[in-house]
């Protein structure tokens, strides 16, 4: 809880401040190389599921925005729907 806590008490208040804008990570900039090995670690069933319905949320939510290409969302969408 001490490491989590700091980290997510920082990013919601990214969220809250600035909404779409504070999108980060592979999925928001359309890395589609490091959502595939991502998924290629996660084990779980469940987890992975989980991962991949957060991811296209945040997808769409970067490609709604204007933060993420349409191309890069199309290779993102593709490994994402390779596990669905």
């Amino acid at each position: 809880m001490r490491l989590l806590g700091p980290l997510l008490g920082a990013a919601l208040d990214n969220a809250l401040r600035h909404g779409d804008s504070a999108l980060t990570g592979p999925v928001a900039r359309g890395d589609a190389g490091t959502v595939r090995a991502h998924l290629a670690s996660l084990s779980a069933p469940q987890v992975r599921a989980a991962y991949v319905a957060m991811s296209r949320l945040t997808a769409d939510r970067a490609l709604a925005a204007g933060l993420l290409a349409a191309e890069d969302a199309e290779s993102l969408l593709d490994v994402l729907a390779a596990e669905g």
